[in-house]
Formats: structure tokens, C-alpha cells, sequence
């Protein structure tokens, strides 16, 4: 207790706020010479961690996707009949006109087309050399407005990640979304304003009131030279450097958005959790760390992809990963939760519960009255920030951030996401650092410390906590998964009730596993004695009989089910097809190796052959992850469907197969 005190109270949330807003207090359309010199933030986490003392830092220039990149240098839209009213202009919302956009000086009608993103709607309307109001996203209208029908331009209020304007919150109905190019090119470029949903209601209701309405586009763009950057900076372990836990959090999210939340805060934490772990070693509260740890700062996703690419022997020293992405946001304000991401199921490990711990002891915490009245333990607040309780939640694996890289099955680093959500302002010109709270960012600073020293510094000692953690919160989840598995087989129908049951009974086979190997993964931190193999051993054989205990009720169940429904029990067998696809096992080929770009996204591919039909939808990422040339394409199926639900076989082997087309793995019939 005595060094989480240090930590809470060296930690601070308005230091982390007053650096949020010198990063992104305000929008601005970023100078071209940025591009080619410096960018702003880099040099300002740059120069603010070496001031804290942090001497391992340093801006590192890391390949581009493209050697040019879109800037825009003025943009205006202006409605000109039936009265002159200015739109929207980029000098004040930077937002206002979607990157990619080309330059242009049109005055043209003004039609709605509703969300613009198919050809209804677009039935009964002349657009050809107007310019199209839609309410969705500009990319989905283009398609249609411009290359089908003619248009020469877009005007849209889509709303921040709700891509219909009409379904936006009111909280933001006056914020401008970030639109994302591109926006075709050559005879068949145009360009697109972004407006609030405000604006465009109020063009939509003129409109279908039978006014006429013309605008004035008016924007200047252009190509610009472009060198992508990064900042890394670590703080040095003395007994165990090569072993690094990092941090990371997008610095640049495209260059032409800047915003608070999404993703300044989560710099500003990493930027705070550096300095609170300096001065705690500095001033003697803690002992000098035993292991590394690393923070990152980066273009989101593609700058982590560049980062391991360039530095593979660094790469191959991380031992967990913790990504923090939207973090600073206030949740009372924003109706929200802070959400630890878990690490999906074909990455077990103990990092999960030991987030889950420091997480749960700070909601715990925070609770400003127990039942009794009384306070229910250590208060982390900042001067200026809100009294908020920590509203928090524990969820599975989404992505959407830099942590997918590490958790790619070519890469394989355990790593988490501390994300605040929902969050209605983000991706749009509502980001700015009124919706922060100091508070807030304290209290992720301090998990993001605690974590960091427990971690960095843990030994055999540790690791016994570390066991006690994993394999009680083991029990937690089995239970759960017990009772939705059984409700599973009593909901069955006569019909289904069979099939339900060799499912469930995949679940079951998979949750041990996947629990087992949550616990072997603490052997990381065994470097001596025996006590910690002799305690893994005892857990492990534990749960080897639980999942005797848990089958023999499952079945229990299924059986009186069966009676039930007056029909025979089935044990559960392979079908012949089962059999043909436990003999098949993906390799990975030399193509495969590190994180899968995307197809749309690599050079190497030429021509994509037709996809095939298969849908996997959101399991897609695991089915690639569980291939690690041992596991049949069975193996992986039951894998994944006992985290995503069953999926067909003809999809996971036709997804499968599909990259066997590509190259990117060989399967062996064994």
C-alpha cells in the first residue's frame, strides 16, 4: 500500500492535461513544411520527455506507405442562393474538407441524395455537374454521386462513427466528423466538405421544402513531400534490459487530424507514466527497475508495423505489450467506460488478470461511500478534475488499434487496450480537451505505473501473486462459461439440441486449454527455485480435474435435456469431413512472417486473385492467428468458434485455402 500511495501521489492528471492541450488544444491545418521537416508532436514528446530526464529518447524516422501525401492549403463553402452564408471554412474547422479532396472553384445546385451510398438513392434525381448533400460517409457517396451519376462534388454530415448524420447525438450535432479520402483520381477526382449534422439537417429541410439552393466550393490542395516519424524513448532495466515491456499510443491518426482524446491522451499518460516511474527511481521510493520499458509513440498501426520492421532484434525483446488509445475522456461527461481490452484467445495470458487486478482495485477504490457510509478506500483525484467514480468494464478483444499488431500471429506479444468508450466526440472536431478530465487521466497513469513497476521489477515472488491472480480468476470465468453452456443446451430445441451439445462441448475443451496456458505463461518469470513449477503444476493438475467435474455436469445436463425431449443422447464424433480437415495443417509461409498487412495495403501482391466465399467476419484476424504450422484446420475452427461462436468449416478452409492461393502458408496433409 505504501508504494501505490508514492504512486498516486506523484502522479499527476493535470500535468497529463496541461501536455494534452499543448498537443492538441486546438484543431489546425498542419503548415506543408511539417511534412518535410519536423512534425509539431514528435518534437514536443521529444523535448518534454528529455526534459523529465528521460536521456533514451529520440525521433526516429521510419519508411512511408507513399512518398507523397495530401495537404490542404485553403477550402471554403459558401451557400450563395438564396442568401450568401458561409458553411464552413478550413481556417476555423479543420475538419471541413475530407483529405484526399481535389482542388476546385464550383458554384453549383445543391441535392440531397439521403446517404448517398447506393442507387436509390439517386432515383429520379439529376445530379450530373451538381453537387450531391449526403448524410453518410463521403468515400460511399463518391462511388455512386460521382463515377455513376455525375456529380461534381460532396457535401456531408455523417457523424463522428455513426455514419448516418441523422442518427447523431445531440451532444454532437454541431461537430464536424473527420472524413477519410480517398477521393478518386484523375477525370474521376472531386472533393468533399464536411459539415455538421446541424448544417446539414438544416440544407436538407430547405431543400425538401422546395428551395433552391446553390453553393460555392472553393479549395486548394496539393502533394507534398512526406518522411514519417516516431518517438521512442526507454527507461533501462539494470538486472534483466533485453527484457522490455512497452507502451504504446498513436502520436498521428493521418496527419491532417489532431485531436484530444483520440489520441492525445493516450501520449500524455504514456508521457506522465515515464516521468512518475524517473522520479520514484530517482528520488529512492522504488528500487532501479530489473527490466526495460519502452514507450512508443507512432502513426497508428502502420507506424508500429514500420517500427518492428526496422527493428526486429528490438522486437524480439518485448515481453508484453499495453496499448492506450482514447483514455483521457471524462465518463460521467461522455456517459462511458474505461474499458481494459483483453487479449484475444489465441494469445492466453497472464496479462489479462494482471490488468484486470490493479483495474478492479482502483473501481473499488474510487466508490466514494460503501454500503455503510463510510469511504471505501484510496481517493485518486487531480485538482481540477471531477469527482467522477471509475466506471469501468473488462471486455474482449475488438482491435481497431496498435495493439493488434503485437497480438498478429506473426509477431505473438501479449498486449492489452486501455480505451475509453463510447466516446460520441471522437473522430470528429468535438476532440478537444474540454471533454477531458484530469481525474481521469490520474487514475490511468496510475494503473499504467503500477503495472509497469510490478511487472518490470517482478521476480519468483511475484509470480506466486501473479498465480493466485490467474488461477482464481480462472475459477470466475470458468462459472460463467458453465452457466452459458448449460443455458445453452437447456434453450435447445429438439432438433439442435445434439449439435448445441458437441459445441458447448468445444467451449468447454477450449476454455481449459486456453486457462492452462494462461497459467504456463507465467514460467516468464521464473528465473529461479522450484516453488513457482511445483505451484504451476498444482494449479494445472486442478484444472485438469474441474474440467472432469464440468464435463460430467454438462453432461448431466445434456442427458436429462434429452429425456426431456424424449430423445437419445448422442456422443459427440467426427464427421467425415471433421476427419479430412484434422489431417490438414497451415504453415506459415516466409510471406507470412511478422504482422498481415492487409491486401489493399501491400506492394507485393500484384493482382489479388477472386476471394472466395467464406464468412468469417471479426474471427477472420484468429483464424490467421491460431495458424502456427502444429494446428489442423479443425483445430482452428474449434478454436475460434469457441470464442466467436460456430463458424462453418467450408468458411475457415476457404479462407484458408484462400491464402494457400496467395502464398502466404503451405498445408500439409498429415
Amino acid at each position: 500500500m505504501a508504494l501505490l500511495n508514492e504512486i498516486i501521489q506523484e502522479a499527476s492528471g493535470d500535468l497529463a492535461l496541461q501536455n494534452e492541450l499543448s498537443l492538441a488544444g486546438v484543431e489546425r491545418n498542419r503548415p506543408a513544411e511539417e511534412y518535410v521537416n519536423r512534425f509539431y508532436e514528435t518534437q514536443f514528446v521529444y523535448k518534454t520527455l528529455k526534459e523529465y530526464g528521460i536521456e533514451e529518447t529520440e525521433i526516429i524516422s521510419i519508411p512511408s506507405f507513399s512518398e507523397t501525401i495530401w495537404d490542404a492549403e485553403m477550402a471554403e463553402l459558401w451557400l450563395t442562393s438564396p442568401e450568401r452564408r458561409k458553411i464552413a471554412d478550413l481556417k476555423e474547422i479543420a475538419a471541413s474538407l475530407c483529405p484526399g479532396s481535389a482542388t476546385a472553384d464550383i458554384e453549383a445546385e445543391l441535392v440531397y441524395a439521403g446517404p448517398g451510398n447506393k442507387d436509390d438513392c439517386y432515383i429520379g434525381k439529376d445530379i450530373a455537374g451538381k453537387i450531391v448533400l449526403v448524410s453518410g460517409y463521403p468515400e460511399a457517396a463518391r462511388k455512386y454521386a460521382v463515377e455513376k451519376h455525375g456529380a461534381a462534388g460532396i457535401v456531408s454530415f455523417g457523424c463522428g462513427f455513426t455514419p448516418d448524420g441523422l442518427d447523431c447525438s445531440e451532444d454532437a450535432v454541431d461537430h464536424v466528423t473527420w472524413g477519410w479520402g480517398p477521393l478518386g483520381d484523375g477525370e474521376k477526382s472531386t472533393f468533399a466538405f464536411m459539415i455538421s449534422p446541424r448544417q446539414g439537417r438544416l440544407l436538407r429541410d430547405m431543400l425538401e421544402q422546395g428551395l433552391d439552393l446553390r453553393v460555392r466550393a472553393t479549395c486548394k490542395t496539393q502533394r507534398v513531400p512526406i518522411k514519417e516519424e516516431m518517438v521512442s524513448a526507454l527507461l533501462k532495466g539494470n538486472e534483466l534490459p533485453g527484457e522490455e515491456l512497452v507502451f504504446i499510443a498513436h502520436l498521428f491518426e493521418g496527419y491532417h487530424k489532431q485531436a484530444a482524446n483520440d489520441n492525445a491522451s493516450g501520449c500524455v499518460s504514456l508521457m506522465e507514466t515515464a516521468r512518475v516511474i524517473k522520479t520514484l527511481v530517482d528520488n529512492g521510493a522504488i528500487p532501479p527497475l530489473k527490466r526495460s520499458v519502452r514507450f512508443l509513440f507512432v502513426p497508428e498501426i502502420e507506424g508500429t508495423v514500420a517500427y518492428l520492421e526496422k527493428y526486429p532484434e528490438i522486437a524480439k525483446r518485448f515481453f508484453a505489450c499495453i496499448n492506450e488509445d482514447i483514455v483521457g475522456t471524462a465518463l460521467a461527461k461522455s456517459k462511458a467506460y474505461f474499458i481494459l481490452e483483453r487479449a484475444p484467445h489465441s494469445c492466453p495470458t497472464y496479462l489479462n488478470d494482471v490488468l484486470e487486478a490493479f483495474c478492479e482495485w482502483v473501481g473499488v477504490t474510487q466508490r466514494p461511500l460503501d454500503t455503510y457510509g463510510l469511504n471505501a478506500g484510496k481517493p485518486i483525484f487531480s485538482p481540477t478534475g471531477s469527482r467522477d467514480p471509475f466506471f469501468y468494464r473488462i471486455g474482449s478483444y475488438i482491435g481497431g488499434s496498435d495493439h493488434t499488431v503485437f497480438l498478429d500471429g506473426g509477431v505473438r506479444v501479449p498486449s492489452v487496450n486501455f480505451i475509453v468508450w463510447p466516446d460520441q466526440w471522437s473522430h470528429t472536431s468535438g476532440d478537444r480537451v474540454d471533454k477531458s478530465d484530469s481525474t481521469q487521466l490520474k487514475r490511468v497513469v496510475f494503473i499504467s505505473t503500477a503495472t509497469a513497476i510490478f511487472l518490470a521489477n517482478a521476480d519468483a515472488d511475484a509470480a506466486l501473486k501473479i498465480i493466485a491472480e490467474v488461477s482464481a480468476r480462472a475459477l470466475r470465468r470458468i462459472g460463467s462459461e458453465k452457466l452459458n453452456v448449460e443455458h445453452t443446451i437447456i434453450s435447445s430445441s429438439r432438433e439442435d439440441i445434439h449439435a448445441a451439445f458437441k459445441e458447448m462441448d468445444n467451449v468447454i475443451s477450449h476454455m481449459f486449454l486456453r486457462e492452462k496456458a494462461a497459467l504456463r505463461s507465467i514460467e516468464f518469470f521464473e528465473k529461479e527455485g522450484q516453488a513457482l513449477p511445483a505451484l504451476l503444476r498444482k494449479n494445472l493438475d486442478d484444472l485438469d480435474n474441474l474440467e472432469k467435474s464440468v464435463r460430467a455436469e454438462l453432461e448431466a445436463t445434456y442427458e436429462l435435456e434429452c429425456r426431456e425431449k424424449s430423445i437419445k443422447p448422442k456422443k459427440p464424433s467426427l464427421s467425415q469431413e471433421e476427419v479430412r480437415l484434422s489431417r490438414l495443417v497451415p504453415v506459415r509461409t516466409e510471406k507470412m512472417k511478422g504482422f498481415f498487412i492487409p491486401l489493399e495495403h501491400r506492394k507485393d501482391m500484384g493482382s489479388v486473385p477472386d476471394i472466395p466465399e467464406y464468412d468469417l467476419g471479426k474471427a477472420e484476424f484468429e483464424v490467421r492467428n491460431f495458424i502456427e504450422g502444429k494446428r489442423s484446420i479443425l483445430y482452428i475452427r474449434n478454436a475460434v468458434s469457441a470464442e466467436y461462436g460456430p463458424l462453418a468449416l467450408k468458411d475457415v478452409e476457404g479462407y484458408i485455402r484462400f491464402l494457400e492461393k496467395l502464398g502466404f502458408v503451405t498445408i500439409l496433409n498429415q
